[in-house]
């Protein structure tokens, strides 16, 4: 369960960083195509994430055997744990953001979703820290600190060779021009 939990916040996290990618880069109005299709990138980006971390894992089970995978399971609850609270909030947010109330909206954007976007960093690398710093194997350790550099920088990673009003072409497609 615990890896289907870290997967699941991988995915609404790399959904994110899509969207946050795409963000003020494109000069139109109407901006669901070219969002919509930033958000899929983020996502497509983030299954081959969770699927490479999966391999080395089951790699790393197969070679190491019963403890380094009851390792990597200990290191995946503590992930869970720190990223799980993180998530809760930044969606709980995100809700109040969507609500109908622009008030609403304003008050998690000023006091959740920009200040938390800042912050991500720094709380991927505090659970990856946590988790290195109790694993019982150097396996466990280096998987947790490999996943969280790759989470700390997907945006950048994402923003790779996308000139900043690529997409333009989403917009035309999805009729919203």
């Amino acid at each position: 369960m615990t890896l289907v939990l870290l997967g699941v916040l991988a995915f609404i996290d790399g959904t994110l960083c899509g969207f946050r990618a795409a963000a003020g880069r494109n000069p139109r109005i109407f901006l669901w195509g070219y969002y919509g299709a930033a958000m899929r990138r983020g996502a497509l980006f983030a299954l081959v994430t969770i699927a490479g971390f999966l391999g080395l894992g089951l790699a790393l089970r197969t070679l190491g055997g019963e403890p380094v995978w009851s390792s990597l399971l200990a290191a995946a609850d503590k992930l869970v744990m720190v990223y799980g609270v993180f998530a809760t909030l930044v969606l709980g947010a995100l809700a109040l953001y969507l609500s109908a109330s622009f008030d609403f909206g304003v008050l998690a954007s000023v006091i959740v979703l920009g200040p938390f976007t800042l912050i991500r960093p720094v709380v991927i690398l505090a659970g990856a820290a946590w988790a290195c710093a109790t694993a019982d194997t150097y396996a466990a350790a280096g998987v947790s600190l490999a996943a969280a550099l790759v989470m700390a920088n997907f945006e950048r990673i994402l923003s790779l060779g996308r000139p900043p009003w690529r997409g333009l072409e989403g917009d035309l497609q999805s009729g919203s021009s």
